[in-house]
């Protein structure tokens, strides 16, 4: 049997182990010396600077003297160590400013084993072994990174660290996989990360997997799955998962049907009452249309695009509040506008809506009743400017 060793698991769940016996670091798992030994086993290898431990556990507390109370949990932690089932020693060193953990037993820290993963990721060349770094992060990051901590401004920093290197190397890897014809393993590995992440696109690769596993119908249930869900919430995805979204549609395969299966393909799977919300692809295919059918018969539109303002009426660079203020505008144009209408989402503070048939006279009356009504249900907070970028009259 080999030495024993500290393993440490920082995603999903904290848990520390020294063998099999369990470091608790006592009944409040959100304690200061708890979260001084959760800093240093993400860099176990290196050390932290002390400097840059008062920062991420004092600056946000009303501490008068932040250093005086890193030493008290230094000791504090020292002093957990000595009634632990670690072995007796020193553990806690601190040299020029760095605060190390000593290496006199092996540690494994799987979000240090994830951190070396991703930078070996980023330096390396060759696509067989960027991948395989790949899959190696992929079975080590098995949830969010200290989630019951989930209110520590450090957490959270590290969090969102963590998961953009999680995100760019499993973009990375479902891409390799596509090259590589290895649907299996794709449709295997997206499933974990939809299991994380669900309604953030990764859904997409699951499809492509799907279908290219001649699973069509899975395929197909799992597409409208994706559509009906950003039409009903207006989630927004970026520009490259759109055009993903847009490829992989125009790739899906439909075993034959009868011609009840196919008009029941075409209808609306949740209809809701007002304006059709659609995804910007299918906006754009309505939009093409029209134009074209301008060109040989009478048709007036209005294309507005409606912008959120604040409460001062400027536009909004707040995210937070756009996508607040976003839903309570999807409510409006479901409630207020005509079931022959059409809107999606252009951007956080931004939306589109096509207003089929309406004269140009019209239109103007239309953005300023968007306005009023928008203003009563957000209690006259906020607004919206609609502006005119296509009367629809012209060839």
């Amino acid at each position: 049997m080999g030495a024993k060793k500290l393993s440490v698991k920082l995603f999903g769940r904290f848990s520390a182990k020294y063998g099999d016996e369990v470091l608790t670091f006592g009944r409040q798992g959100d304690s200061k010396f708890g979260q001084l030994f959760q800093i240093l086993m993400t860099e176990p290898e290196q050390g932290v600077s002390k400097r840059n431990i008062v920062e991420v556990l004092y600056n946000w507390d009303k501490v008068g003297n932040p250093n005086a109370s890193l030493n008290n949990t230094i000791f504090r932690l020292r002093k957990y160590f000595e009634e632990s089932p670690l072995p007796s020693g020193e553990y806690l060193y601190l040299q020029a400013g760095i605060l190390q953990f000593s290496r006199k037993i092996e540690i494994e820290s799987d979000a240090w084993e994830f951190e070396k993963a991703s930078r070996k990721f980023k330096e390396e060349s060759d696509k067989w072994k960027k991948a395989e770094l790949c899959e190696k992060a992929c079975d080590l990051y098995r949830g969010e990174f200290l989630p019951h901590l989930s209110n520590e401004q450090w957490v959270i920093d590290k969090g969102q660290h963590y998961q953009k290197l999680y995100f760019e190397m499993m973009e990375y890897l479902f891409s390799f996989l596509v090259e590589r014809g290895d649907y299996r393993k794709l449709k295997r590995l997206s499933e974990r990360v939809i299991e994380l992440y669900p309604n953030e696109g990764w859904e997409i690769w699951q499809v492509d997997s799907l279908n290219a596993l001649n699973q069509y119908k899975e395929a197909k249930i799992l597409y409208q799955k994706i559509v009906t869900y950003i039409q009903k919430t207006g989630n927004f995805l970026s520009k490259e998962q759109r055009e993903h979204l847009q490829k992989t549609g125009s790739r899906l395969h439909f075993p034959e049907g009868t011609e009840e299966d196919i008009r029941e393909g075409l209808l609306e799977t949740i209809p809701c009452p007002g304006a059709y919300c659609c995804t910007l692809q299918g906006f754009s295919d309505c939009y093409r249309m029209l134009k074209r059918v301008m060109k040989r018969e009478k048709l007036s539109f209005g294309l507005l695009l409606c912008t959120i303002l604040d409460s001062n009426g400027k536009s909004v660079n707040d995210q937070d509040y756009c996508k607040k203020q976003g839903e309570k505008l999807r409510e409006v144009f479901q409630k207020y506008l005509r079931l022959g209408d059409i809107y999606t989402k252009y951007c956080e503070s931004q939306y589109l809506l096509l207003c089929v048939g309406a004269d140009k006279e019209n239109i103007s009356e239309i953005g300023a009743r968007i306005d009023m009504d928008f203003r009563k249900l957000c209690g006259g907070r906020g607004g919206i400017s609609c502006r005119l970028l296509e009367d629809g009259t012209g060839g």
